[in-house]
């Protein structure tokens, strides 16, 4: 299931998006025909991929048609091909998609949106495993699974004639459900953490931690573009924003919280639905980014800290007592609180962090300013690697 989350993207932990995990899992390697629906920007595209990925065609072609988006005279021509001469402008024979796909898996996505006439030819194709190509009339034989996806209720256009009753039932044999984003509001904090974490990676930029208040905030949001919306917002503030965090005051500027105004300080704590234990992990997480980007500045004009050497240890304690002065992030820690080794110390930094990065190496040692090269000695070291 981890792998699923890293791997495409499907991130959560909501009893909804288990679920869909749960399905795909046990789906992907059969060569059945798989309708998934939800929302537009819920996702769906994310569990085709995945579904393609886990298949025994993971090394066959995967094509993807918006069916929505090909003029209706002319998408029986891209889906099944044509022959030389059949229409105006047909100068040579041409392959469709489901040709191309073919060994394959082709996506079919807002297949709501195809005409009476393609639903019979796709029915055809589905219950025979051939196509024929627009002006000819033989056939040709394909081995492709065939995903649909759609944002409609496909039994509702059944009812009202829009959609061929037995395509739907060739269909909906195997349905997930993608839910929206407000059905799973317990998902957007770590989607948002991933979105962040992913465009700081993309742009080798420092990663902007989002305190609790606006994380909250972002909770309450409506999201109607769902997961694709908040990915959007997440970039916008990322490149719009200078400051080094996300603050509540930054989310309010950029969205509608359902007309909630932001009438209280951001200095003290907000309720939030989570047990005490994780909030504090979160809150300790995100304060150690806050550390390494100003410690970041500060290693400029120091060499690089040796901890088997005293000096060394020395100049780690200087550097410790000029972050309390400065009092960074309203935080004034006291040392007699904390009676960790400095390996101790560094080893729980190295393994929560690892931990907030699904145990991504590269992107832990950017977090912590050190090379690859020195993490894997320290994993080793601390038996991180167990």
């Amino acid at each position: 299931m981890r792998h699923i989350e890293q791997k495409y993207g499907i991130i959560g932990r909501s009893d909804e998006i288990r679920q869909v995990i749960r399905v795909i899992e046990q789906v992907a390697p059969s060569n059945i025909s798989i309708l998934i629906y939800g929302a537009s920007g819920s996702g769906k595209e994310l569990v085709a991929k995945a579904l393609h990925d886990l298949s025994l065609r993971k090394h066959g072609p995967y094509v993807i048609v918006n069916c929505g988006a090909i003029p209706a005279g002319t998408i029986e021509s891209e889906l099944f091909g044509h022959k030389k001469g059949s229409f105006t402008g047909s100068t040579e024979d041409r392959k469709g998609f489901f040709e191309t796909a073919d060994k394959g898996t082709i996506l079919l996505d807002e297949i709501g949106e195809l005409p009476a006439e393609t639903q019979v030819k796709l029915l055809r194709t589905l219950e025979q495993g051939d196509i024929t190509r627009v002006g000819e009339s033989m056939s040709r034989k394909i081995d492709v699974r065939v995903i649909g996806a759609t944002n409609r209720d496909l039994a509702e256009e059944v009812r009202s004639g829009r959609f061929r009753q037995d395509l739907y039932f060739r269909l909906k044999t195997i349905m997930i459900r993608v839910p929206s984003l407000h059905e799973r509001r317990e998902d957007i904090p770590m989607l948002a953490e991933y979105f962040m974490m992913q465009y700081a990676d993309e742009h080798n930029a420092a990663y902007k931690p989002i305190t609790p208040q606006a994380m909250e905030l972002l909770m309450r949001a409506s999201w109607e573009g769902n997961v694709r919306e908040l990915k959007n917002f997440i970039q916008s503030v990322f490149v719009l924003e200078n400051d080094k965090v996300i603050r509540a005051e930054t989310v309010s500027q950029h969205i509608d919280v359902n007309n909630t105004s932001l009438n209280y300080d951001t200095r003290f704590p907000v309720r939030v639905n989570k047990e005490t234990e994780q909030v504090e992990r979160e809150l300790i997480l995100r304060q150690l980014f806050h550390i390494r980007q100003d410690v970041e500045e500060i290693k400029q004009k120091l060499s690089i800290i040796d901890l088997n050497d005293n000096n060394s240890i020395h100049r780690m304690k200087d550097i410790s007592r000029y972050i309390q002065q400065s009092e960074m992030h309203d935080i004034n820690p006291d040392p007699q609180q904390d009676d960790r080794t400095m390996q101790e110390i560094e080893r729980d930094t190295i393994a929560n962090t690892l931990a907030k990065f699904y145990g991504s190496k590269r992107k832990t040692a950017q977090a912590l300013g050190m090379s690859e090269r020195t993490l894997y000695r320290k994993i080793k070291e601390y038996g991180l690697g167990e």
